[in-house]
């Protein structure tokens, strides 16, 4: 564990029922991976949304997608509580939460959603991306998003010493060991984005990406 910080950032990849969840600590010139977990937050009829919304009567569509919204925000609450919580017992204080921003397409209603098989995935990666930003928020984590293909862009912009992105992230995979996969490494790029470096001032990162 970092010796010079108790503070992590905590990084998520979400997908359409589980997420990737990296803790990542340190200075922003020497990350470390302090924690990585695979959270479900979606089971049975709570994945695949609006797959499930298509085939329902034009009535119960609304209210289907709601339920389904407020029952995965609370199991990915409950379950990001427990990192947060498990964090604390090692000596961590986790205040900040990086996830992916939504993509919607805002010209699009729901009835157009529902006629397009891709607008259907689009919307359901979207859905499950702002249950994990809402859980965390009700998890009392402060929320940055920021948009993945935008990563390597804005980390090269924050570390112009740092030789290769993907060197140090394959000397974090090498450390950590298995699993290390692209949905851990995107967690870890995104927490390493809003990560504080120690040697400036508390806040000086929070210009870089959006608030939720």
């Amino acid at each position: 564990m970092p010796d010079q910080t108790s503070v992590a950032v905590l990084g998520f990849r979400p997908h359409t029922y589980w997420t990737a969840a990296v803790a990542l600590a340190g200075q922003r010139n020497s990350p470390q991976v302090v924690h990585r977990r695979r959270i479900v937050f979606a089971f049975d009829k709570e994945r695949f949304v609006y797959h499930r919304a298509a085939e329902a009567a034009p009535a119960e569509v609304f209210a289907l997608i709601e339920e389904v919204r407020a029952a995965t925000q609370a199991n990915a609450a409950r379950e990001i509580g427990d990192l947060v919580a498990d964090l604390g017992r090692s000596g961590l204080r986790a205040r900040i939460a990086v996830t992916p921003a939504s993509t919607a397409n805002p010209a699009e209603t729901l009835t157009d959603i529902l006629r397009s098989h891709s607008s259907i995935h689009s919307a359901e990666g979207n859905f499950y991306r702002d249950v994990v930003a809402s859980a965390c928020e009700a998890a009392g984590l402060e929320v940055r998003r920021v948009r993945e293909r935008e990563l390597p862009g804005l980390l090269r912009a924050l570390l112009p010493d740092e030789p290769s992105v993907e060197i140090r992230l394959r000397a974090m995979g090498a450390a950590l060991g298995p699993p290390w996969s692209e949905d851990y490494k995107l967690a870890t790029q995104a927490a390493w984005l809003h990560l504080e470096d120690h040697n400036q001032e508390e806040h000086s990162e929070y210009s870089v990406g959006a608030r939720v």
